[in-house]
């Protein structure tokens, strides 16, 4: 049989094994999976010589009932890298993706991403900053530095350097694996090199000096971790400072929201969380931005009207 006339999902499943498989990360990979056992319960008896815009449209259209805007977007961008191959090796005739409306549920309210200069305050007094690594050391680390969650969890010894206070960021933790391993960082721009404070210098410091240097500071051997337990911790504590409930990857964003009310530039934040454009930074804190701005206009208005 030609192959233009197999179901449309079997070549979806056949496309990401041959174009996908070995080539992005395990977590990206297993989304391309999901969205290949969605597409088989949308259109199971679809062939791809069938496939034209009217029935690219309906699918997007039967995901989108259940789904949230930019969720389908995403759904939409898996499948139409498929459908362009497809198109591209002329086995089929046209590009049925061609001016897809995507539409999607309205979006849930959502809670708060970060948490303002006075509730981190609040957050750090409840945190057990004792002589033992542990996770109240951990929210610090990551308040502190906006690391991201598996980037915070591969650090070792080695990549502090207390006389320069700086911390080197090169690495990630596989955490989600029965057997954790270091991994490369998101991406190049993720691995940096960032300056950090002299009181966090003076406080960890001493808890590293017997530590093995290229050993993971947080994590033991053999012992699991999930992110719902650092979430979980994190909940309690801040229940505990009368703050908002934010979770760990909160934290990376309070960091940004302090430096960028504190007038560092969007340049320096972007490099310092490792974002490959500045455009990235941009738009994950536009709330923040628009919020000093309103605050710039008022302090533009009292200084030009101390001008009379």
């Amino acid at each position: 049989m030609a192959k233009k006339y197999i179901l449309f999902c079997d070549y979806y499943d056949e496309w990401v094994e041959t174009y996908k498989f070995g080539a992005i990360k395990d977590v990206t990979l297993n989304k391309y999976y999901m969205t290949g056992t969605r597409l088989r319960e949308i259109c199971p008896r679809l062939f791809l010589d069938e496939l034209d815009r009217r029935e690219y449209q309906r699918i997007i259209n039967e995901y989108a009932k259940t789904h949230e805007k930019q969720t389908v977007m995403d759904f939409h961008h898996q499948v139409k890298g498929c459908i362009l191959d497809a198109f591209h090796d002329g086995l089929i005739k046209r590009d049925p993706t061609y001016k897809t409306i995507i539409k999607g549920k309205n979006p849930r309210v959502k809670k708060r991403k970060f948490l303002h200069n006075e509730e981190l305050k609040k957050l750090i007094s409840t945190l057990d900053l004792g002589t033992h690594i542990n996770m109240d050391w951990f929210t610090m680390i990551v308040a502190k530095t906006g690391l991201r969650f598996a980037e915070a969890l591969a650090l070792t010894p080695n990549d502090f350097d207390f006389a320069k206070q700086t911390l080197t960021v090169n690495k990630t933790l596989d955490y989600k694996s029965t057997k954790p391993s270091f991994q490369p960082t998101k991406n190049e721009s993720s691995n940096r090199k960032i300056v950090i404070d002299w009181q966090l210098v003076g406080q960890f410091q001493p808890l590293l000096a017997n530590l093995n240097p290229n050993e993971t500071i947080f994590v033991t051997e053999g012992v699991r971790i999930f992110n719902s337990t650092y979430n979980n911790f994190l909940k309690r504590k801040c229940l505990e400072a009368g703050i908002e409930v934010v979770s760990m990857h909160s934290l990376r964003h309070t960091h940004a929201s302090v430096l960028l009310a504190a007038g560092v530039s969007i340049h320096s934040i972007a490099d310092r969380l490792g974002h490959a454009d500045v455009s990235t930074t941009q738009e994950t804190y536009t709330h923040i931005i628009n919020e000093l701005a309103e605050k710039d206009n008022s302090k533009m208005i009292g200084a030009l009207t101390t001008l009379v």
